[in-house]
């Protein structure tokens, strides 16, 4: 990392303390934060970032300066080696696809119009990797890791909308009044409710 680093940096380093809720007076953070820049000094930032998501994501504590070399990624014994840091076109597009939860206008391009989908609503999709899993990626601007995803057009799209239409005529309907004195009776939960 080089000095231009350090607003990131610092920006990321406090919102791991929030993370961990690790209680600090300013003095003891500001100090705190200049070991980890400086003992971090020959990485890169994106890799420094990516290892802090890692942490957050699987550690029960704040990470020692060892805890966190060893979740870079490409670490032995750490890190996710699938776990790479998004490009900046890659992020804006995310960003506006969650802005629009995952859903936009209709397309009229020639996939789409090969399809038949011109007047469907565009999709964002989930990307996966070759054995099945979704791949992940960190957003290090919301310091964060992500399902990667694309827009589905054409084919793509239409499949989508078969998938869909065959889950919600899979799942039993009712009237909302019955679906009320179910829930009422206790015969069905509200979704986030236990039991």
């Amino acid at each position: 990392m080089h000095a231009d680093d350090r607003p990131v940096f610092d920006r990321a380093f406090r919102r791991l303390t929030v993370g961990f809720r690790l209680k600090l007076k300013p003095v003891q953070q500001d100090e705190l934060l200049q070991i980890y820049f400086k003992a971090f000094e020959a990485i890169e930032l994106h890799e420094v970032l990516a290892a802090a998501a890692a942490c957050l994501n699987t550690g029960k504590k704040f990470p020692t300066v060892a805890e966190w070399l060893k979740a870079l990624p490409g670490a032995p014994g750490g890190g996710d080696p699938d776990c790479r840091v998004m490009g900046r076109d890659e992020l804006v597009d995310y960003h506006r696809a969650e802005r629009l939860h995952y859903q936009d206008d209709p397309c009229d391009c020639l996939m789409c119009q090969a399809a038949a989908v011109t007047m469907r609503s565009l999709r964002f999709v989930p990307d996966f990797l070759d054995d099945g899993r979704a791949e992940r990626a960190l957003d290090n601007e919301r310091n964060r890791v992500i399902v990667v995803g694309h827009w589905a057009h054409g084919e793509e799209l239409r499949r989508w909308y078969a998938a869909r239409a065959a889950f919600y005529a899979s799942v039993p309907r009712c009237s909302p009044m019955a679906r009320a004195v179910a829930v009422l009776v206790g015969v069905e939960r509200e979704p986030g409710q236990e039991g």
